[in-house]
């Protein structure tokens, strides 16, 4: 567990920091690419190894406190701990600035999960390690863009292991998690769509009955909290969300979310990470080893990331 409770005072200057990634990967690629098209009005550091950033004309720091209002400068951590990989050191490293107030948000380009786990860590990637920050229990993996907004309620499980979760409390507290920090971070209200589990949410029961003892006596339940729209067959409830302003689709695996997710909205969508004590994107590709370092990575969802994390900060 790191340690919460060291902060320094609140500094009028926002900081960003941004995490290179997978150095292997097209991380350092896309962060440079944004960089170049895009200026913040806060300030970004980049945490990582100076020698894995193609952009040569940043400022290397020793510390956040050097950082200057508007400033984009590279805070050289080096490779971290012998064994550990080197991706994870210097997400740690941005962890631990945020938790003590050196910078309010950060921006993660995509890890292997593989090499985190084959090192001996016992994170599954960003989110399992973030869980250890949380503020109340888990942390939930939202995706945001203009046109579609998502939260899944199980990321990365065994689809085996998902009927076991679903569960009328283990809903409500999730539902109820997702719109307090949707209304904290946004200012606004959302109305959710919940899909259904089985096909045709079930069918009346023919297709399976967890829509009718569980979900729909949950989303009872969230009626009188948060604004309901209703369950809707899982092939049919992205199109409702798209139809709807400030609608939120509660998915429940990984895959029924994301795949209408990336298919529909991969330009521009972003992974925003709730219920952390700070701003947490990332963009929605991995590494892409197949085109890393052949300069044709398409940066749009890091510029995505970078500029919801500043929208957040204001």
């Amino acid at each position: 567990m790191l340690n919460q409770n060291v902060k320094n005072p609140a500094r009028e200057n926002k900081v960003i920091a941004v995490t290179l990634g997978d150095p292997q990967g097209i991380g350092p690629e896309v962060i440079a690419k944004s960089l170049a098209a895009y200026s913040p009005a806060c300030s970004l550091v980049l945490v990582g190894a100076r020698r894995f950033f193609p952009a040569r004309n940043i400022r290397v720091i020793k510390n956040v406190g050097e950082i200057k209002t508007g400033e984009t400068a590279f805070l050289e951590t080096g490779d971290g701990p012998a064994g550990t990989d080197v991706s994870f050191s210097w997400v740690k490293v941005a962890v631990e600035l945020a938790l003590r107030g050196d910078v309010q948000a950060l921006v993660t380009a995509p890890v292997n999960k593989n090499k985190w786990l084959d090192s001996g860590l016992p994170y599954r990637g960003h989110t399992d390690f973030l869980a250890t920050v949380a503020k109340d229990g888990a942390p939930a993996m939202f995706f945001w863009s203009p046109g579609l907004k998502v939260a899944l309620f199980t990321h990365h499980i065994a689809l085996r292991d998902v009927f076991a979760q679903i569960n009328r409390e283990k809903i409500s507290i999730f539902v109820r998690l997702v719109d307090a920090e949707l209304q904290r971070l946004f200012r606004q209200e959302f109305t959710y769509l919940l899909s259904g589990l089985n096909p045709h949410a079930g069918e009346n029961g023919h297709l399976g009955k967890e829509e009718i003892d569980v979900i729909i006596p949950a989303m009872s339940d969230l009626r009188e909290q948060v604004q309901m729209a209703g369950i809707y067959p899982p092939d049919v409830v992205f199109a409702k969300a798209r139809a709807m302003k400030s609608a939120v689709v509660i998915a429940w695996t990984h895959d029924q979310g994301l795949i209408p997710f990336k298919l529909l909205q991969a330009g521009n969508g972003v992974q925003l990470t709730l219920g952390l004590p700070f701003v947490r994107t990332s963009p929605l590709h991995g590494t892409a080893y197949d085109i890393a370092g052949q300069g044709i990575a398409d940066p749009a969802s890091m510029l995505a990331a970078i500029r919801l994390a500043e929208s957040l900060l204001r």
